[in-house]
């Protein structure tokens, strides 16, 4: 490969170029990343955390490890979603508490409670709080 091309490559890999050692498997590296965009950016966001980052790298999307690698990473980005999607839950579920504890009126409920009570209604049963 010419010069030209290789600097091409570790461009367009950005961030990954920097964990290829050989510049002949730049090719194979680009395929991966073109291929499976998010699996491939969190390969690399894995691989940096690794002692010998280069080599993980290299073995995960080395061809008879591909499948191993893609169900892995696939899982690790499904659980990141999942946690995300609980904690977006637990605030909204705060901001609901939070709204109710604002916006409750203790005199206006006695009220409805009275006028229940008169009608010879249960309150509890209507609202829950």
């Amino acid at each position: 490969m010419c010069d030209k091309r290789i600097e091409t490559l570790r461009n367009r890999l950005g961030k990954a170029s920097e964990l290829i050692v050989k510049d002949d498997f730049l090719p194979m590296f680009r395929n991966r990343q073109i291929h499976f965009k998010k699996e491939f950016e969190e390969s690399v966001k894995l691989a940096k955390k690794k002692n010998n980052p280069e080599h993980f790298f290299a073995s995960i999307w080395a061809c008879k490890n591909v499948e191993k690698t893609l169900k892995m990473i696939r899982s690790i980005i499904q659980r990141a979603i999942e946690k995300a999607r609980e904690y977006q839950a637990s605030i909204e579920k705060l901001k609901a508490e939070e709204d109710i504890k604002n916006n409750y009126n203790p005199g206006g409920r006695a009220k409805l409670a009275k006028l229940f009570a008169e009608k010879g209604m249960d309150y509890s049963k209507i609202f829950s709080l």
